[in-house]
């Protein structure tokens, strides 16, 4: 079995979330946490938060190598920031290692959903600080 695999255990196979009254889509992705040496978190998650919703985070499209956001004079993000949330993904997420996740789509319908399509490149930001990266693999039914 591959790391990958031993780090998705469990994983649900949902297509959509429950939040609050309304289900909202979600999509799978691979997604690795960059390690804090690198501009990741300097603090783990804490276990479970990669599920039912809990940590909301935003993803922004583009090159899973940038580890820093563009900042326009007067300190503000020109970056698209994409509302998500993890709906499910390992108990105890491992930093660097690849694992798969299911990440509800918050604010769906919105357009900028559009543009997560599988193939598609993103990073994982908490504010600028860039946590994570990965790809979109498919939209779950």
């Amino acid at each position: 079995m591959t790391t990958a695999a031993v780090a998705n255990e469990g994983l649900s196979d949902c297509g959509s979330a429950r939040l609050g009254m309304t289900m909202l889509p979600c999509i799978e992705c691979s997604l690795t946490f960059v390690p804090a040496n690198e501009g990741g978190r300097s603090s783990p998650l804490p276990p479970g938060a990669l599920s039912e919703n809990r940590y909301r985070p935003h993803l922004v499209i583009g090159d899973p190598t940038q580890r820093q956001a563009i900042i326009a004079k007067g300190n503000q993000l020109t970056e698209e920031y994409i509302g998500i949330a993890f709906h499910d993904g390992p108990v105890i997420p491992k930093v660097g290692t690849e694992m798969i996740v299911e990440l509800t789509l918050m604010y769906f319908p919105r357009p900028m959903y559009e543009q997560l399509k599988p193939g598609v490149t993103f990073t994982v930001r908490e504010g600028p600080k860039i946590v994570a990266y990965g790809t979109v693999r498919r939209w779950l039914e």
